[in-house]
């Protein structure tokens, strides 16, 4: 057979379009059944002929499940919804409760894990210099967003996880309340489906321990805040000079010369330069000027005496 002939699907007989084949481990799948396996099932590839038929199977129990479930309890995200029937103890995770999407009905003592956690993304903010180029600041500034994910762990005999996102859009770090709201909500989901206080949020890429800001609890996690982030090793507009950078008025207190005080700095005093090994007016023929002695003779400014009119050593002509 060549790689473009078309293949019957293995579980309805159907003939399989080119672009609607989902290779399976010992045959193939077209895709109006691969619609109706479990939203939640990701080994498709593993699976044998015999295993979607099983599935397919408990797919079609689910139904009366479905339509057997007593909403008492609801918490609703952006866009999946947490459903609980507390008469049955059974839950869902869907994006609509309806018989038409047959959203898997799972105990609630099928659960193994559940936790939040935050997805954090930064990003350097940039400046343009005089020239229209982007520059760094210094220390660095980075514009924050977050994603808030539920990690679902569960014992099913057709997948062991239900994870998903309570956001659809990232939050960005100034969006104080949305972040409030989404932790909460983790909370609220985490606590009706375990039985148990949430625990602490798990921050992804090891973030939490690399001293980067992280939301929702922020005021009281060392996060940098909104409007206080100059005391979380960010430059203070106006209080910069605490940072380690020199002091406008005060830059001599940083190893600056002081202007006025510039001669306690190992500068020569201006008045006093005489004093700082330059030779002083009025007593510089005692430095190096050549010495008149008695007699004939004559000391020359290169320290030699001499007798005749030029000096010995040097050349030079008698004073």
């Amino acid at each position: 057979m060549g790689l473009f002939d078309k293949k019957n699907c293995d579980i309805c007989g159907e003939k399989i379009g080119l672009l609607g084949n989902r290779k399976l481990d010992d045959g193939n799948l077209c895709k109006n059944c691969a619609s109706k396996l479990s939203p939640w099932f990701e080994e498709r590839r593993h699976s044998t002929v015999e295993d979607i038929k099983r599935q397919l199977e408990y797919r079609e129990k689910n139904k009366n499940a479905v339509r057997s479930f007593s909403i008492t309890r609801e918490f609703s995200a952006d866009r999946y919804h947490v459903f609980i029937d507390d008469n049955k103890g059974m839950f869902a995770i869907a994006l609509n409760m309806s018989e038409q999407d047959n959203p898997d009905i799972v105990p609630l003592s099928a659960i193994t894990s559940c936790r939040l956690d935050i997805d954090e993304q930064r990003v350097e903010e940039e400046y343009k210099d005089q020239d229209g180029e982007s520059r760094s600041y210094v220390p660095p500034r980075y514009n924050y967003s977050y994603d808030y994910k539920i990690k679902l762990g569960v014992n099913t005999p057709w997948f062991d996880d239900m994870d998903f996102k309570l956001n659809t859009f990232s939050v960005k770090d100034h969006e104080r309340a949305k972040m409030m709201n989404y932790e909460q909500l983790a909370s609220q989901i985490i606590t009706a489906l375990t039985g148990a206080p949430a625990p602490a949020p798990v921050y992804s890429n090891g973030m939490m321990n690399q001293g980067y800001p992280q939301q929702g609890n922020m005021m009281n996690q060392g996060y940098p805040q909104q409007g206080g982030m100059m005391n979380q090793g960010y430059p203070q507009q106006g209080g910069m000079m605490n940072q380690g950078y020199p002091q406008q008025g005060n830059m001599m207190n940083q190893g600056y010369p002081q202007q006025g005080n510039m001669m306690n700095q190992g500068y020569p005093q201006q008045g006093n330069m005489m004093n700082q090994n330059a030779p002083q007016h009025g007593t510089m023929m005692n430095q190096n000027a050549p010495q008149q002695t008695s007699g004939d003779t004559w000391v020359c400014a290169c320290g030699a005496t001499n007798t005749g009119a030029f000096c010995e050593y040097c050349g030079s002509p008698k004073p």
